[in-house]
């Protein structure tokens, strides 16, 4: 399903999408952000949106889904689109599954995921996530560790998507691990 489309066509979805997601649809694919040429990545790739910190969503040169926040942290979220946003509306806020500690095995990890969901969706709007998941076909109350552990397993996929920073000084600073670190 190509979900950037049916965000672009419909801005009333992409509103509610971005007020529950923290995810601002860019109006084409675009250069990333890479701080004047300072910031240089691993793998090629063009930002589609960016969350409210400065955070952008890359979709990269093999298809799959990179993230690079404003605090330098970089990494691969999701293998391609449909993963990707399964991720986001079957778990709400991604950032709140990366206790490592908690992938042991399918019953602790479901576990973990079902309580990360309940507690997010304690603040957002239902209604909103409905109306997303019935326009996307993605339903909210599915299992999720087959979602959650496809979300490991690309964090983890060699060549690694990161950034490395051109300090001043001419020292490179790799990003640290966004995930699971």
């Amino acid at each position: 399903m190509d979900y950037l489309k049916i965000l672009h066509e419909d801005p009333d979805l992409a509103e509610k999408f971005d007020s529950l997601f923290d995810f601002f649809l860019l109006d084409e694919l675009s250069q990333r952000d890479d701080a004047d040429g300072r910031a240089t990545f691993t793998l090629p790739g063009m930002a589609f949106a960016r969350d409210g910190s400065g955070g952008e969503y890359h979709l990269l040169e093999d298809g799959s889904i990179g993230y690079y926040s404003s605090e330098g942290e970089a990494g691969r979220l999701a293998e391609n689109m449909d993963d990707f946003f399964s991720l986001l509306v079957s778990c709400i806020c991604w950032k709140d599954y990366c206790d490592a500690n908690q992938y042991v095995d399918s019953k602790t990890l479901e576990g973990y995921g079902q309580k990360q969901r309940s507690v997010n969706l304690e603040d957002i709007d239902v209604d909103s996530l409905q109306q997303i998941s019935d326009a996307f076909g993605i339903a909210t109350d599915k299992e999720l560790v087959p979602i959650l552990e496809k979300f490991r397993k690309a964090t983890q996929r060699q060549l690694l998507y990161q950034c490395v920073f051109h300090e001043d000084d001419g020292s490179l600073t790799e990003s640290y691990g966004l995930m699971f670190e």
